[in-house]
């Protein structure tokens, strides 16, 4: 299976504070969705705050990082201050109007809301993977760059 990506984007890191609340786990549950949607890639934000070595310099050297944080407290922007990683992405999850609550239930128009929320906060062509059978053939995309398609 072979996979289509836009070259002229740039690669995103996502760091989730899965904190014990449904905050936190909307979180997680944002962060992992839009991994299996190829928006970005998740990584494991206790890494970071445990300083282990290998993954604090993999992380400096990425394009893009965003941290979603469930609350005020943001616990994830701290983490990557503290390894003084430099972030230009910071969601906080109770700003957008969700309540935190002593439970991990999520309404799934809240998570929604979350991952579009992410996306949108890049202004500019990101890296997606399609996976696809077969890729694209030079006049598909012809096609995509004349409906507006930038990468292909």
């Amino acid at each position: 299976m072979s996979q289509e990506n836009c070259a002229c984007s740039k690669d995103i890191m996502i760091f989730a504070c899965s904190g014990a609340s449904n905050l936190g786990q909307l979180a997680n549950q944002a962060a992992v969705e839009l991994t299996q949607e190829g928006f970005g890639k998740m990584f494991c934000l206790a890494q970071i705050g445990a300083n282990i070595g290998k993954y604090v310099q993999s992380a400096k050297v990425m394009d893009e990082i965003v941290v979603i944080d469930g609350c005020e407290k943001a616990c994830g922007k701290t983490v990557l201050e503290n390894a003084l990683m430099h972030m230009k992405k910071h969601i906080v999850i109770s700003r957008l109007g969700i309540k935190e609550k002593n439970n991990f239930f999520n309404n799934p128009d809240d998570l929604a809301a979350l991952k579009h929320k992410v996306k949108l906060a890049f202004p500019y062509p990101i890296k997606v993977t399609f996976p696809s059978s077969t890729p694209l053939s030079p006049g598909d995309r012809a096609k995509s760059r004349q409906l507006g398609g930038k990468c292909c």
